[in-house]
Protein backbone atom coordinates (compact mmCIF):
# COMPACT_ATOMS: atom_id res chain seq x y z
CA UNK A 1 0.00 0.00 0.00
CA UNK A 2 2.86 2.26 0.02
CA UNK A 3 3.83 2.71 -3.87
CA UNK A 4 1.39 5.31 -4.74
CA UNK A 5 1.53 6.85 -8.18
CA UNK A 6 -0.33 9.62 -10.27
CA UNK A 7 -1.37 9.02 -14.05
CA UNK A 8 -1.97 11.30 -16.70
CA UNK A 9 -3.44 10.90 -20.23
CA UNK A 10 -2.93 12.57 -23.41
CA UNK A 11 -5.76 15.11 -22.22
CA UNK A 12 -3.85 16.20 -18.92
CA UNK A 13 -6.27 14.44 -17.17
CA UNK A 14 -5.05 13.10 -13.25
CA UNK A 15 -5.97 10.01 -11.62
CA UNK A 16 -4.09 9.61 -8.59
CA UNK A 17 -2.82 8.78 -5.79
CA UNK A 18 -3.02 4.91 -6.63
CA UNK A 19 -1.26 1.89 -5.24
CA UNK A 20 -0.17 -0.62 -7.86
CA UNK A 21 -2.97 -2.95 -7.20
CA UNK A 22 -5.45 -0.37 -7.74
CA UNK A 23 -3.51 0.12 -11.17
CA UNK A 24 -3.48 -3.10 -12.27
CA UNK A 25 -7.38 -3.73 -11.23
CA UNK A 26 -8.14 -0.73 -13.55
CA UNK A 27 -5.60 -2.08 -16.47
CA UNK A 28 -7.59 -5.14 -16.36
CA UNK A 29 -11.00 -3.92 -16.41
CA UNK A 30 -9.72 -1.90 -19.81
CA UNK A 31 -10.01 1.11 -18.11
CA UNK A 32 -6.01 2.60 -18.20
CA UNK A 33 -5.25 2.89 -22.08
CA UNK A 34 -3.83 5.98 -22.34
CA UNK A 35 -1.86 6.59 -19.78
CA UNK A 36 1.18 8.86 -21.19
CA UNK A 37 3.06 9.89 -18.11
CA UNK A 38 3.69 9.05 -14.44
CA UNK A 39 4.47 10.73 -11.45
CA UNK A 40 5.48 9.73 -7.33
CA UNK A 41 4.56 13.05 -5.95
CA UNK A 42 1.90 14.40 -7.99
CA UNK A 43 3.80 17.24 -9.07
CA UNK A 44 6.66 16.41 -11.23
CA UNK A 45 5.74 13.60 -14.25
CA UNK A 46 7.57 11.52 -16.73
CA UNK A 47 7.12 9.91 -19.76
CA UNK A 48 5.52 6.17 -18.93
CA UNK A 49 8.80 4.56 -20.29
CA UNK A 50 10.98 5.41 -17.51
CA UNK A 51 9.21 3.67 -14.85
CA UNK A 52 9.33 0.19 -16.56
CA UNK A 53 8.06 -2.02 -13.60
CA UNK A 54 4.72 0.39 -13.75
CA UNK A 55 5.19 -0.05 -18.30
CA UNK A 56 4.80 -3.52 -17.71
CA UNK A 57 1.77 -3.57 -15.70
CA UNK A 58 -0.12 -1.03 -18.22
CA UNK A 59 0.64 -2.75 -21.45
CA UNK A 60 0.15 -6.46 -20.20
CA UNK A 61 -2.38 -8.37 -22.51
CA UNK A 62 -5.89 -8.00 -20.71
CA UNK A 63 -8.50 -11.13 -20.57
CA UNK A 64 -11.80 -11.60 -18.40
CA UNK A 65 -9.87 -13.99 -16.21
CA UNK A 66 -7.40 -11.12 -15.95
CA UNK A 67 -10.07 -8.67 -14.60
CA UNK A 68 -11.22 -11.38 -12.26
CA UNK A 69 -8.10 -12.37 -10.48
CA UNK A 70 -7.15 -9.10 -10.54
CA UNK A 71 -9.94 -7.86 -8.75
CA UNK A 72 -9.68 -10.76 -6.33
CA UNK A 73 -6.33 -9.91 -5.71
CA UNK A 74 -6.76 -6.27 -4.91
CA UNK A 75 -10.11 -7.63 -2.08
CA UNK A 76 -7.81 -9.43 -0.84
CA UNK A 77 -5.54 -6.77 -0.27
CA UNK A 78 -7.28 -4.54 1.40
CA UNK A 79 -9.09 -7.23 4.03
CA UNK A 80 -5.18 -7.87 4.82
CA UNK A 81 -4.72 -4.01 4.93
CA UNK A 82 -8.17 -3.69 7.04
CA UNK A 83 -6.84 -6.55 9.20
CA UNK A 84 -3.04 -5.26 9.98
CA UNK A 85 -4.37 -1.72 11.10
CA UNK A 86 -7.19 -2.22 13.22
CA UNK A 87 -5.26 -2.61 16.41
CA UNK A 88 -2.47 0.55 15.39
CA UNK A 89 -3.64 4.11 16.12
CA UNK A 90 -5.39 6.16 14.25
CA UNK A 91 -1.77 8.53 13.73
CA UNK A 92 -0.10 5.80 11.85
CA UNK A 93 -2.79 4.74 9.96
CA UNK A 94 -3.15 8.38 8.93
CA UNK A 95 0.28 9.10 8.76
CA UNK A 96 -0.06 12.43 10.70
CA UNK A 97 2.57 13.78 13.48
CA UNK A 98 0.67 13.23 17.23
CA UNK A 99 -0.76 16.90 18.36
CA UNK A 100 -1.49 17.82 14.53
CA UNK A 101 -4.20 20.27 13.78
CA UNK A 102 -7.62 19.33 12.76
CA UNK A 103 -7.19 20.92 9.08
CA UNK A 104 -3.68 17.97 8.80
CA UNK A 105 -6.31 15.25 10.05
CA UNK A 106 -8.73 16.04 7.77
CA UNK A 107 -6.05 16.29 4.67
CA UNK A 108 -4.79 12.53 5.56
CA UNK A 109 -7.93 11.42 6.06
CA UNK A 110 -9.78 13.08 2.46
CA UNK A 111 -6.33 11.46 0.30
CA UNK A 112 -6.31 8.06 2.36
CA UNK A 113 -10.34 7.48 2.07
CA UNK A 114 -10.75 8.52 -1.26
CA UNK A 115 -9.58 5.46 -2.91
CA UNK A 116 -12.18 3.22 -1.00
CA UNK A 117 -15.27 5.84 -1.72
CA UNK A 118 -18.00 3.35 -2.79
CA UNK A 119 -19.66 5.92 -5.39
CA UNK A 120 -16.04 5.66 -7.41
CA UNK A 121 -15.99 2.14 -8.55
CA UNK A 122 -16.99 1.03 -12.11
CA UNK A 123 -20.01 -0.73 -12.64
CA UNK A 124 -18.36 -4.06 -13.24
CA UNK A 125 -16.21 -4.31 -9.70
CA UNK A 126 -17.50 -7.54 -8.31
CA UNK A 127 -19.54 -7.70 -5.10
CA UNK A 128 -16.54 -8.90 -2.87
CA UNK A 129 -14.23 -6.00 -4.19
CA UNK A 130 -17.02 -3.70 -3.73
CA UNK A 131 -18.02 -4.59 -0.13
CA UNK A 132 -14.06 -4.59 0.78
CA UNK A 133 -14.09 -0.90 -0.02
CA UNK A 134 -17.21 -0.18 1.62
CA UNK A 135 -15.94 -1.38 4.87
CA UNK A 136 -12.24 0.18 4.53
CA UNK A 137 -14.45 3.29 3.96
CA UNK A 138 -16.59 2.42 7.04
CA UNK A 139 -13.41 1.64 9.08
CA UNK A 140 -11.30 5.28 8.10
CA UNK A 141 -14.27 7.14 8.41
CA UNK A 142 -14.96 5.64 12.09
CA UNK A 143 -11.49 6.58 12.97
CA UNK A 144 -11.80 10.14 11.87
CA UNK A 145 -14.92 10.70 13.78
CA UNK A 146 -12.78 9.79 17.05
CA UNK A 147 -10.15 12.19 15.92
CA UNK A 148 -13.08 14.41 15.58
CA UNK A 149 -14.20 14.59 18.68
CA UNK A 150 -10.70 15.08 20.35
CA UNK A 151 -11.05 18.64 18.80
CA UNK A 152 -14.55 19.47 20.46
CA UNK A 153 -15.32 21.10 24.46
CA UNK A 154 -15.74 18.45 26.79
CA UNK A 155 -18.74 16.45 26.44
CA UNK A 156 -21.63 17.10 28.80
CA UNK A 157 -22.05 14.51 32.27
CA UNK A 158 -24.10 11.29 30.73
CA UNK A 159 -27.58 11.26 31.20
CA UNK A 160 -28.89 8.56 33.59
CA UNK A 161 -30.79 5.84 31.57
CA UNK A 162 -34.56 6.90 30.55
CA UNK A 163 -37.09 4.39 32.32
CA UNK A 164 -38.80 1.33 30.41
CA UNK A 165 -41.05 2.55 27.73
CA UNK A 166 -44.41 1.44 28.17
CA UNK A 167 -46.37 0.48 25.31
CA UNK A 168 -47.70 3.49 23.50
CA UNK A 169 -43.97 4.83 23.39
CA UNK A 170 -42.23 5.13 20.69
CA UNK A 171 -40.39 1.64 19.40
CA UNK A 172 -37.25 0.55 21.37
CA UNK A 173 -34.98 1.81 17.96
CA UNK A 174 -35.65 5.48 19.72
CA UNK A 175 -35.80 6.82 22.93
CA UNK A 176 -36.88 9.97 24.40
CA UNK A 177 -35.98 12.06 26.91
CA UNK A 178 -36.95 15.11 28.19
CA UNK A 179 -34.08 17.74 29.92
CA UNK A 180 -35.10 21.11 30.59
CA UNK A 181 -36.19 22.43 27.20
CA UNK A 182 -34.28 20.41 25.12
CA UNK A 183 -35.23 16.73 23.96
CA UNK A 184 -32.18 13.94 24.08
CA UNK A 185 -32.66 11.04 21.25
CA UNK A 186 -31.53 7.79 21.55
CA UNK A 187 -31.66 6.26 17.99
CA UNK A 188 -30.15 2.92 17.09
CA UNK A 189 -30.06 1.57 13.42
CA UNK A 190 -29.92 -2.01 13.08
CA UNK A 191 -28.08 -3.30 9.82
CA UNK A 192 -30.20 -2.63 6.35
CA UNK A 193 -32.02 -0.12 8.40
CA UNK A 194 -32.26 3.39 6.35
CA UNK A 195 -35.33 4.51 6.86
CA UNK A 196 -34.58 7.53 9.21
CA UNK A 197 -32.69 8.94 6.42
CA UNK A 198 -34.90 7.95 3.44
CA UNK A 199 -38.62 7.24 4.40
CA UNK A 200 -39.84 10.90 4.11
CA UNK A 201 -39.37 12.34 0.88
CA UNK A 202 -39.33 15.69 1.82
CA UNK A 203 -36.91 15.80 4.71
CA UNK A 204 -34.26 13.46 4.23
CA UNK A 205 -30.62 13.29 5.14
CA UNK A 206 -29.71 15.18 1.99
CA UNK A 207 -30.66 18.70 3.71
CA UNK A 208 -29.32 17.08 7.04
CA UNK A 209 -32.82 15.97 8.28
CA UNK A 210 -34.16 12.88 9.24
CA UNK A 211 -37.41 11.59 10.64
CA UNK A 212 -37.98 10.28 14.08
CA UNK A 213 -40.73 7.55 14.79
CA UNK A 214 -42.54 9.00 18.01
CA UNK A 215 -46.16 8.45 19.46
CA UNK A 216 -45.30 11.55 21.52
CA UNK A 217 -45.80 15.15 19.93
CA UNK A 218 -42.82 17.44 19.94
CA UNK A 219 -43.20 21.04 19.73
CA UNK A 220 -41.76 22.44 16.50
CA UNK A 221 -38.31 24.58 17.43
CA UNK A 222 -37.56 22.16 20.25
CA UNK A 223 -33.76 21.51 20.79
CA UNK A 224 -32.63 17.84 20.01
CA UNK A 225 -29.27 16.23 21.11
CA UNK A 226 -29.35 13.05 19.02
CA UNK A 227 -27.00 9.97 20.43
CA UNK A 228 -26.85 7.36 16.92
CA UNK A 229 -25.42 4.35 16.90
CA UNK A 230 -24.75 1.59 14.03
CA UNK A 231 -24.91 -2.33 14.52
CA UNK A 232 -21.99 -2.98 14.02
CA UNK A 233 -19.55 -0.20 14.86
CA UNK A 234 -18.65 1.13 18.34
CA UNK A 235 -18.60 4.55 16.47
CA UNK A 236 -21.57 6.58 18.13
CA UNK A 237 -22.58 10.02 15.87
CA UNK A 238 -23.69 12.99 18.23
CA UNK A 239 -25.44 15.84 16.61
CA UNK A 240 -28.16 18.71 18.07
CA UNK A 241 -31.06 19.78 16.06
CA UNK A 242 -34.55 21.63 16.35
CA UNK A 243 -37.34 19.91 15.39
CA UNK A 244 -38.80 21.32 12.12
CA UNK A 245 -42.59 19.67 12.24
CA UNK A 246 -44.31 16.56 12.73
CA UNK A 247 -47.01 14.05 11.37
CA UNK A 248 -49.15 11.37 13.23
CA UNK A 249 -46.34 8.83 14.22
CA UNK A 250 -43.32 10.69 13.45
CA UNK A 251 -41.38 14.17 13.91
CA UNK A 252 -38.72 16.12 11.57
CA UNK A 253 -35.42 17.03 13.06
CA UNK A 254 -32.82 19.35 11.22
CA UNK A 255 -29.10 18.46 12.05
CA UNK A 256 -27.23 21.63 12.93
CA UNK A 257 -23.72 20.88 13.17
CA UNK A 258 -22.80 17.74 10.92
CA UNK A 259 -19.07 18.05 9.54
CA UNK A 260 -18.09 16.48 5.95
CA UNK A 261 -16.83 12.97 8.55
CA UNK A 262 -20.36 12.73 9.60
CA UNK A 263 -22.40 12.79 6.51
CA UNK A 264 -19.89 10.73 4.57
CA UNK A 265 -20.62 7.54 7.49
CA UNK A 266 -24.21 8.73 6.88
CA UNK A 267 -24.04 8.13 3.83
CA UNK A 268 -22.26 5.28 3.11
CA UNK A 269 -24.79 3.38 5.70
CA UNK A 270 -27.70 4.92 3.34
CA UNK A 271 -25.68 3.09 0.49
CA UNK A 272 -25.54 -0.49 1.87
CA UNK A 273 -28.72 -0.24 3.89
CA UNK A 274 -30.38 0.25 0.68
CA UNK A 275 -27.93 -0.98 -2.08
CA UNK A 276 -29.91 -4.08 -4.10
CA UNK A 277 -28.90 -7.15 -4.28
Amino acid sequence: MSDEYWLADSEARVLGPIGLDVIATLHARGKLQDVRAVSRDGKKFVPLREMPALQAILHAPVTQDDATRAQGEATRKIREWLASVAPRPSHEIFKVPVGSSRDAWRAAFFTLVYRYVPGRLPADTTPELRLACEDAFLALSERMLEVERQFRAPAAPALPPPPPLPPAEPPASARLTHRNNAVQVQLSLKRGDARPFTQDLEHNWQTDCLLIHSTERIVPGTQIELIMTFEGHVTQLHATGRVQGGRAGAFTVQLLNLGDTERTLIRTWVARATMRP
